[in-house]
């Protein structure tokens, strides 16, 4: 390694911790056992565990799991770690990068909302249709990802490879299909990458005796500090206004009277429709007013069941009964697809809310939040009061070995408190510091005199002067990371002009760009600035002086009221 290093664009550096890591790795999956390593920035995590792991894929004939939180580690790992250990490993293995199902197009999707665009959606939305039947033709593997002008989430959830909505072996498409293919790359990979959110997706799926991905016994899980956040969303629910109207649009959209029950004529149907967009309106809003969420209140705890009536569960449970008829008289099995996958679609969200209603889900804190700001909607929210006792039981004691490791998981010098709370009841700790001499190489420089940032205009205006004062000091170079999208847009817009006179190149998440495409383009800049959110906070990799300055506009703590302790 230490020669083929040298050779690489970057020069190869002996890391006592990467070897420590590499080593305790090593021993816990030959052990089989839990393993929680902290190690600091600059360790090189990433070759330390895929190393030892993918050694013991090739030596016992198994498949491997590296799930990370953000999507810039998974991009470093294909793109970059995984290649130069092809090169230089000396072991011939494969590995692959796991997407959900609904990242895939639907070729046969594709082509009945094509033939049916005239009634499921508006003009625009078809020229989307278009767009998305050229992209067929050229795509490699038929990702969401791959596509640079992203569709709406409308068209897209028409198209996708829903679950619930496939054929299998018996569709017309089935040779060429994009997910099958993925499927099929899965199957026959060694080192399988995945999200965070995809591995607890799959996690609650087991409980219910099903599953996404194939069976393993040995997983890293890196950024694994946000394994509790991220365990705590999949194991609890999370129910929407727009999540109903979501699954209703598909059926019937009352202001166009568009839809599949306005294609077959379902006129029983249709009228259903609009009366649960009727008390779907009326009941959030009344949940809203209860609650007294607006400006000043943006959630509520709710310790005890709501005292609202609403006869959604009814409703849905009625038009469901009217989707089952009317799907068991069609020959079209595209139709009768669809009509399946809506109907169970329903039914899941008539379940959720009837759990939320009944406050059924036992060890459970209960909210509601107004969230978002062009569009506010209220939300209903439940999550476990500890993830620990589901995820040692359906976790750690199903796996033979579970790898967690974050430059960031003491508390007080100690793990313990992080084993505790992902519940690793059994697990050994290893911890290794950072090979990085910060008072040497860093400063840290916070500006007096900022106005509080409830000011939000004063805040946004002061923020600018003080972001062009430090970009100017090294001359570009600058990460700029926001918790705020309206902050991250009303900088940009006091700074665009100025920054482009003076020949900086400003790229600002959003734009246009994919986050790749805007790394790719850091990267090679002479004088870039990059304007980004919470993706840009963790796993990104900008080695040299290209990443010079990184500005910390407002530090992302969580809400202090939040119910999830």
């Amino acid at each position: 390694m230490e020669q083929a290093g040298a050779a690489e664009d970057f020069p190869f550096e002996v890391r006592p911790q990467q070897r420590q890591m590499a080593l305790a790795i090593a021993e816990a999956i030959e052990n089989e056992r839990h393993l929680a390593v902290e190690a600091g920035t600059g360790v090189g995590k990433s070759f330390a565990y895929l190393v030892p792991l993918i050694l013991a894929a090739k030596m016992r004939s198994v498949q491997v799991v590296v799930s990370t939180y953000t999507i810039g580690l998974q991009e470093q790992l294909i793109q970059k770690d995984i290649p130069f250990l092809h090169r230089h490993l000396g072991v011939d293995f494969k590995a692959v990068l796991v997407k959900g199902r609904s990242n895939y197009l639907c070729l046969r999707r594709l082509a009945r909302a094509e033939q049916m665009s005239g009634d499921l959606f508006r003009g625009d939305q078809s020229a989307e249709l278009e767009r998305l039947r050229e992209w067929s033709r050229v795509t490699k593997d038929g990702s969401l990802q791959e596509l640079h002008d992203q569709p709406s989430h409308e068209v897209w959830s028409a198209v996708n490879t829903e679950y619930g909505n496939c054929l299998g072996h018996r569709c017309p498409e089935f040779k060429n299909c994009f997910f099958f293919k993925a499927r099929r790359e899965i199957a026959d990979a060694d080192l399988l990458i995945v999200n965070h959110h995809l591995f607890f997706s799959d996690l609650a799926l087991r409980r219910q005796k099903a599953a996404i991905l194939p069976e393993t016994s040995i997983v890293v899980m890196d950024e694994a500090h946000m394994i509790e956040s991220v365990a705590s969303d999949h194991l609890g629910l999370r129910l929407s206004q727009y999540q109903f109207e979501h699954w209703l649009r598909r059926l019937y959209i009352a202001e166009t009277n568009k839809g599949i029950l306005a294609k077959l004529k379902s006129g029983e149907g249709a009228h259903t429709a609009v009366l649960i967009y009727e008390e779907i309106a009326r009941f959030f809003s009344a949940v809203r007013e209860w609650a007294q969420l607006g400006r000043n209140k943006k959630q509520q705890t709710v310790s005890s069941p709501i005292p609202l009536e609403t006869s959604l569960p009814a409703l849905i449970k009625q038009l469901n009964s009217i989707v089952r008829i009317i799907h068991d008289e069609q020959r079209d099995l595209d139709i009768r697809a669809e009509l399946a996958a809506a109907r169970r679609r329903g039914e899941e969200i008539m379940q959720a809310l009837e759990a939320f209603m009944q406050q059924a889900l036992s060890d459970s804190v209960y909210w509601v939040a107004l969230e978002g700001s062009r569009r506010p909607q209220t939300v209903l929210y439940s999550a476990p009061i500890e993830v620990a006792p589901l995820l040692s039981e359906n976790l750690f004691e199903a796996m033979k070995c579970v790898i967690t490791t974050s430059a960031t998981l003491a508390v007080d010098g100690r793990l313990d408190y992080f084993i505790h709370r992902v519940g690793a009841l059994e697990c050994d700790i290893e911890q290794v510091g950072s090979p990085f001499d910060y008072a040497s190489q860093m400063k840290v420089l916070i500006p007096k005199g900022m106005p509080d940032p409830s000011d939000a205009k004063a805040y946004t205006t002061a923020t600018a002067h003080a972001v062009q004062h430090f970009v100017r000091l090294t001359q570009g170079r600058a990460f700029v990371l926001f918790t705020s999208d309206r902050m991250m847009r009303g900088v940009a817009g006091l700074l665009r002009e100025e920054l482009l006179q003076e020949d900086y190149e400003l790229l600002v998440q959003g734009d246009g760009l994919p986050r790749s495409a805007m790394l790719d383009r850091f990267r090679k800049g002479v004088k870039s600035v990059l304007f980004g959110l919470d993706s840009f906070w963790m796993g990104v990799d900008v080695r040299g002086e290209a990443l010079s300055n990184v500005i910390i506009t407002k530090l992302p703590f969580a809400v202090p009221d939040e119910p999830p302790s």
